[in-house]
């Protein structure tokens, strides 16, 4: 499904990712994992078009996307969550979900609307309130659902328990793995909380220095203190 080549990419002129290669195949559920500063975030956002790739290549589905804008990337079924959500606080709920179907093209924009607030009952009961007045949480979920809501085959979700109560964090695994097995989404997520990667995740990519250094199953790195001390810093 995505094939991502010799990638290098960054700020300016400097490279945070060096020559990156990663398959990920339709259906997975692969954590992007790594101490700060090693390149994940840059490696989502090269995927959803807001970096530009130095060098390499981005295939989709066998199409090369490296130089499409974000706006094409999306309506080929690429979705991101970013750290720190990026809702439109001023807008409602309601108003955050209509804009993400906008984007897509799409017409159905009041059933698809309807579908995800179905899914996320809390949107509906906060469908009127702007998304400034939403709990950390609450703004987590309007985010995932905002992602859903364009019917993605592509999900990428960056620290999506960051700063976020147990309670909601459960949900989010609980309806990441859902969409996953359910609906086929393939998810690739980048966390710093080891167990939620674990209970989302069964592939773990371990990146370092802005290259893939390991690949392995999440169980298997749940139970290695070493590859966790020599990786992670934990």
């Amino acid at each position: 499904m995505l094939h991502v080549e010799g990638l290098t990419a960054g700020y300016g002129a400097g490279a945070v990712l060096n020559d990156l290669s990663l398959t990920v195949e339709d259906g997975d559920r692969v954590a992007i994992l790594g101490r700060n500063g090693v390149g994940k975030t840059t490696l989502l956002r090269a995927l959803v078009g807001e970096v530009k790739a130095q060098r390499g290549q981005i295939r989709l589905d066998g199409v090369d996307v490296t130089r499409e804008p974000a706006h094409r990337r999306a309506r080929r079924g690429i979705a991101y969550v970013p750290q720190g959500r990026d809702i439109f606080p001023g807008l409602s709920v309601l108003d955050n979900l209509r804009v993400a179907v906008y984007g897509t093209g799409a017409k159905d924009v009041a059933e698809l609307v309807e579908g995800v607030m179905d899914e996320f009952p809390v949107l509906r009961e906060k469908a009127k309130l702007p998304g400034a007045g939403l709990s950390g949480g609450q703004q987590q979920i309007l985010a995932l659902a905002r992602a859903l809501v364009m019917r993605p085959r592509l999900l990428l979700l960056d620290e999506p328990s960051e700063g976020i109560q147990p309670s909601i964090v459960d949900q989010i695994a609980e309806h990441v793995r859902r969409v996953n097995e359910e609906r086929g989404i393939t998810v690739v997520i980048v966390e710093q909380n080891l167990e939620f990667a674990g209970r989302v995740a069964e592939r773990a990519v371990l990146v370092d220095k802005g290259q893939v250094v390991r690949e392995l199953a999440t169980d298997t790195l749940l139970t290695d203190r070493d590859l966790q001390h020599e990786y992670l810093g934990v």
